[in-house]
């Protein structure tokens, strides 16, 4: 498994050469280094030594990154674990706000404000109409998750949300939704409305950067374009507990957009990887230049500071009164296993030797120069540890499950 692991690690390895000799956004930058010397002497070690002091157990450090397959599933399964107390224990449906393909130029350029842009609209367009009395009257809670990514790789942005078939109304009671939520067709042109003016706004004021081929005049004739079609969004069957599509979307939080377990083959020149075509559920296979693959998984790289999963509703941190008030009368999903609060550095290690535990001697740390004098990086404390022996098989089998469909 750990040499199946680091297969986009190798890849991106083999093709460090030609990467550092390009030019790259600093997001894209700090992914390629992170993701090629995560678990390696580069970023340091820590040593842990029984009593007896019989051979010390050595632990490369861990890079972190968002991007990085080798750190993700611990990482992963703290998330799972911290939402399971934060989501109630009731039906929820899983709607999906896409941004239509002709904003795709623009969103290479404006990412941060495209994305942010996404998160509001679909948001506002949710909770304006369910808020609405003549509708539905209540307030519900919503888990965003964005998507930057299609199945081939392509890129293709969209907003993951997950919201409960139900809320508060303005009396404080818990009002369900039944089989619907939303009128599809209602929902769409408000968030279509709502996103194109937020977009001719930010074009008004100046935040945008427009691409070097576009013109203020394409940019409104695209603006048009854009108002006259349908935009796409789906509401899926509504779901009896929201288990199934919490785990669906922990795949967007950590490891980059595709699964080393989806690779079939992968020689020096290209790369196949299987993945499900959506249009008629077949499982097909797509091979490309490495060149071209770590170009799209440099594609999909968050932007630096932006955060990829956020809270509204009933889940976001300001109604945490409201919040505990519906946990204590639905409940919510917590399972037997808790792992908030854990740190991988509380994790036991145990001597090779003799079998006793094995205590944090001292930590490595690679040093930084800044102009004419070294830094060194200061131990945290906090460690990420290269045995993830915490992650059940179970959950583990889920999340790949899920990554190779």
């Amino acid at each position: 498994m750990a040499s199946l692991d680091r297969l986009i690690q190798n890849l991106f390895l083999s093709q460090l050469p030609r990467l550092q000799r390009q030019r790259h956004p600093l997001k894209n930058l700090k992914a390629i280094d992170a993701i090629s010397q995560c678990r390696t002497r580069a970023l340091g070690m820590t040593y842990f030594r029984c009593k007896d002091q019989h051979a010390p157990i050595e632990q490369l450090h861990s890079c972190r990154h968002r991007s990085c397959f080798l750190c993700a599933s611990a990482r992963r399964q703290r998330w799972i674990e911290q939402q399971k107390q934060r989501l109630f224990n009731c039906p929820h449906f899983h709607v999906i706000f896409t941004l239509p393909h002709e904003y795709l130029n623009l969103w290479r350029y404006n990412e941060v404000w495209f994305t942010r842009a996404l998160f509001q609209t679909s948001k506002e367009s949710v909770l304006t109409l369910l808020g609405d009395e003549q509708r539905r009257g209540f307030r519900p809670g919503i888990l965003s998750a964005l998507h930057t990514w299609g199945r081939q790789l392509n890129l293709h942005p969209h907003v993951h949300c997950l919201v409960t078939a139900g809320g508060l109304n303005r009396r404080g009671d818990w009002q369900s939704s039944g089989e619907f939520l939303l009128p599809i067709k209602q929902l769409k042109a408000l968030y279509r409305g709502k996103f194109q003016a937020r977009l001719q706004q930010a074009f008004e004021d100046g935040e945008l950067v427009l691409p070097p081929d576009m013109s203020a005049d394409d940019f409104q004739r695209l603006f048009k374009v854009a108002y006259r079609k349908e935009w796409s969004l789906r509401i899926e069957e509504r779901y009896e507990h929201g288990k199934g599509v919490l785990l669906y979307l922990a795949r967007y939080l950590k490891g980059g957009p595709l699964n080393p377990a989806q690779i079939q083959h992968c020689d020096a020149e290209q790369a196949s990887f299987k993945y499900k075509d959506h249009r008629d559920g077949k499982v097909k296979t797509l091979s490309l230049s490495l060149t071209e693959l770590t170009r799209r998984l440099l594609d999909h790289v968050p932007a630096i500071g932006v955060h990829t999963v956020r809270y509204y509703g009933l889940y976001a941190s300001s109604a945490k009164g409201a919040r505990e008030r519906c946990v204590a009368r639905l409940g919510n999903l917590q399972g037997v296993d808790d792992a908030r609060g854990i740190r991988v550095a509380d994790m036991v290690l145990f001597c090779k030797t003799c079998g006793a535990i094995a205590r944090r001697t001292h930590s490595l740390w690679p040093g930084e120069r800044k102009g004419n004098s070294l830094i060194r990086r200061r131990a945290t404390g906090f460690l990420q540890q290269d045995d993830e022996s915490g992650i059940t098989n179970d959950l583990r089998a889920k999340v790949l499950d899920y990554d190779s469909s």
